[in-house]
């Protein structure tokens, strides 16, 4: 069984003990007039604790007869207790035959019962039942009744530990009804009390008198402490269990009740046993005045052995791995953590290092689990070894391991231990007449110097691990942690601008584009702009390139297509005409899906005329992909929009780009233009695009015209269309329109 098996196996049985201490101070301490309430609450806690729907009492009368006399249920349960009364014990009932002869019923699936038990199943099954279990209630071996528990929502297979809290509660019940009968006949309370505490097993009870002295000892207190009932009568209780430091305290606590009716309280105690061993009880105290006046105490003592070694098991299990005895990954955070406070007082450093062992499947798949499990644990004893007293090695899984070395002045001051492990996870091993050698990848990241949560050292050292293993094994890799705090910006800022697209935060600016010569309108181009909630209004070049190549860069790319689209359609229901260009970022382009989605986009825009948008490519989105590219590209134009390449002449502006891709437009780069003025190459090669431009019959428009100057040089090159700054600045929707009308006539250059 494993660890996790084990540790709910604990638990169960804790909880069980539990339980039955908690059912048996109930019962014993209750006065006879609360004990048939007092037992149906206890059912409830049955019912509860083993996740069942109804729990019940039946006590035979005469031998021939039984009744429903106690009974809980669930919530939606219908209760069955006024129904099942005077029931006459049929022997031809195999149920019957099983509770006469003291045997457990354990009817898993009442609808699937044999056919010699077709009468009880359709009992049963009027009742709801789908699964029940009884078990007989016998004093002095007199059949009195038999306790049960039912399924009624769900089918349950019964469990021993079911079949054991039923049986013991069974005869607790059995004891504090019959003596309820006896007393009822006697009318004496302090024969009831002695009888139900000499009969209650594995429950020790004692009786004292006013000045302490033993009165009732029962054959459990006999087996708890180890003095006979003979040795413990007429004895003084301080001076047979109290230990001698505590026993001022015991005889002023009953002097209080005495004279002043201060309750003893119950709870956790460390009694002695005859042999002078210590014992840790749970003790449940009763003050009772008898008849005659005379003050008694009775002590209810339950022994926490087992559950206290329950618990400690339990401990062991929570921190420990159960194959090598080395702190798990629980302990491991607490012990970390304490160094890194630790740290925090001293301004000392700590090392995480995450190990992991090279080749140990092999040893596996070759020899088996129980061969790695050998090798597992010796070179777990080795590995400790090799560290210091105030270090920790914790296993976490597998062939993973952790160590955390504190105390460190410098980074340097790690690299002894860390060379030690490595020399010890590589330890030949013999083990059955076979030779066994490994090695250890290792990560390492340095606290406060990767100054991160305990469980993020824990991932950079893996991650640093994973490097070391790929630099080739047997050695360690200190974590890097300038890239880490580079790829947690960059998350940062991914994650911003998901949330600003979610709110709301982008909006589209727009850029005319004129032919220089006439003075016309010739369309606009749409920029992307990002309003920031802090730092304001953001051009692309502070946002745009940390997207490249994630998934947020196809969202916005789609974002922007929408929103371009349905500003066109707005401006069109208002009267103005603008054609429009948009940039197309080269994922969405070697998307194969995306001519798809424009046809969409353009569907959801009816008033949107596809041939007035151009897709602004750029020449590198198609190397990569070329006939991808050039059949999404082919797609598009066949919806009626054209096609731009940008920045023509920074990348590789082969001309097999101008035969095979479907263009319509060149767009010259803004850098040529803008120092065309000054730099003769710029201009030759300006001269070069127009040329070519020409010879492929394509429209030319030149980007970066930020003076009049620039205009005229481009005319007289030929150059008619244009963009920049020294035309109109990139403007908002609701401006570009009285821009045409009013700004755009009075140009001069």
């Amino acid at each position: 069984m494993d660890s996790d098996g084990q540790e709910a196996l604990l638990a169960q049985r804790f909880e069980l003990e539990r339980l039955i201490s908690r059912i048996s101070s109930a019962i014993v301490m209750c006065t006879y007039a609360a004990l048939d309430s007092e037992i149906e609450r206890c059912l409830q806690w049955i019912a509860e604790y083993t996740r069942t729907d109804r729990s019940y009492l039946f006590l035979i009368q005469d031998e021939r007869y039984a009744d429903n006399t106690h009974e809980w249920c669930a919530q939606g349960i219908t209760p069955q207790k006024q129904e099942l009364q005077q029931l006459e014990l049929c022997d031809d009932y195999p149920m019957v035959q099983k509770i006469r002869a003291h045997q457990v019923i354990n009817y898993p699936d009442v609808a699937n019962l044999p056919e010699e038990s077709q009468v009880e199943r359709e009992i049963l099954t009027r009742q709801g039942i789908q699964s029940m279990l009884a078990v007989p209630m016998v004093s002095n071996r007199r059949l009195v009744g038999f306790i049960g528990i039912d399924a009624v929502v769900t089918r349950r297979c019964w469990l021993e530990d079911d079949i054991y809290l039923l049986r013991i509660c069974g005869e607790m019940f059995t004891h504090a009804l019959e003596h309820k009968r006896t007393e009822d006949l006697l009318k004496a309370s302090e024969a009831r009390l002695r009888y139900v505490f000499e009969r209650i097993p594995a429950i020790a009870v004692q009786g004292y008198d006013a000045k302490r002295r033993v009165f009732l000892w029962n054959r459990a207190s006999e087996l708890l402490y180890g003095f006979s009932q003979q040795e413990a009568l007429g004895q003084r209780l301080e001076d047979l269990i109290i230990p001698p430091e505590d026993r001022e305290a015991v005889i002023a606590a009953h002097e209080r009740w005495l004279h002043q009716d201060d309750e003893i309280p119950s709870g956790e105690l460390t009694l002695l046993h005859k042999t002078g061993s210590r014992l840790r009880v749970f003790s449940s105290h009763v003050m009772h005045t008898s008849i005659l006046g005379d003050k008694e105490l009775y002590c209810v003592d339950v022994d926490l052995t087992p559950l206290k070694k329950a618990q400690y098991d339990l401990e062991k299990l929570a921190h420990f791995d159960a194959l090598t005895g080395l702190p798990n990954r629980i302990l491991l955070s607490d012990r970390l953590n304490q160094m890194i406070s630790l740290s925090h007082r001293t301004e000392q450093l700590v090392a995480v290092a995450y190990l992991d062992l090279d080749g140990f499947k092999q040893i596996n798949d070759s020899h088996g689990h129980a061969m790695g499990d050998r090798v597992l644990q010796q070179l777990s004893d080795l590995m400790k070894q090799s560290l210091r007293e105030e270090d920790t090695l914790a296993r976490i899984g597998g062939d993973e391991f952790v160590a955390v070395l504190g105390g460190l002045n410098q980074l340097q001051d790690c690299e002894p231990v860390l060379k030690r492990l490595l020399t010890a996870a590589s330890t030949v091993l013999q083990l059955d007449g076979q030779n066994f050698r490994i090695s250890a990848s290792i990560g390492v990241t340095i606290y406060p110097l990767d100054d991160a949560e305990p469980d993020q050292l824990m991932r950079h050292a893996d991650q640093a691990m994973y490097l070391a293993k790929q630099a080739g094994k047997d050695r360690y890799q200190l974590f890097d942690i300038q890239l880490e705090t580079e790829i947690r910006l960059k998350q940062q800022a991914l994650k911003a601008i998901s949330t600003g697209l979610q709110q709301g935060e982008f909006e589209l600016h727009y850029q005319p584009k004129i032919n220089m010569q006439s003075l016309a309108f010739e369309g606009a181009e749409a920029l992307i702009r990002w309003q920031h909630p802090q730092s304001g209004l953001l051009y692309p070049g502070a946002f745009l390139p940390v997207t490249e190549g994630h998934q947020v860069e196809l969202e916005l790319g789609e974002w922007v297509l929408h929103a371009a689209l349905a500003q066109m359609q707005q401006w069109r229901l208002q009267g103005f005409y603008c054609p429009l260009s948009i940039n197309i970022a080269a994922q969405q382009i070697q998307c194969s899906e995306f001519a798809d989605q424009l046809a969409a986009a353009l569907q959801a825009h009816p008033q949107v005329d596809p041939q007035q948008l151009q897709l602004e490519i750029l020449e590198t989105s198609a190397l990569d992909d070329m006939e991808l590219v050039t059949d999404t590209l082919l797609r598009c134009r066949a919806l009626g929009v054209s096609l731009a390449l940008d920045d023509f002449g920074t990348g590789y502006s082969s001309l097999a780009y101008l035969k095979r891709l479907p263009i319509d437009c060149l767009k010259i780069d803004q850098g040529f233009v803008r120092e065309m003025l000054a730099d003769a190459d710029d201009l030759s090669i300006i001269q070069g695009v127009l040329g070519l431009a020409h010879a492929f019959d394509l429209h030319v428009i030149a980007e970066g015209v930020e003076t009049p100057a620039h205009c005229r040089q481009l005319l007289t090159l030929g150059c008619r269309y244009g963009q920049g700054y020294g035309i109109a600045r990139p403007m908002p929707a609701s401006a570009l329109p009285d821009w045409v009308s009013k700004i755009l006539p009075g140009l001069h250059f």
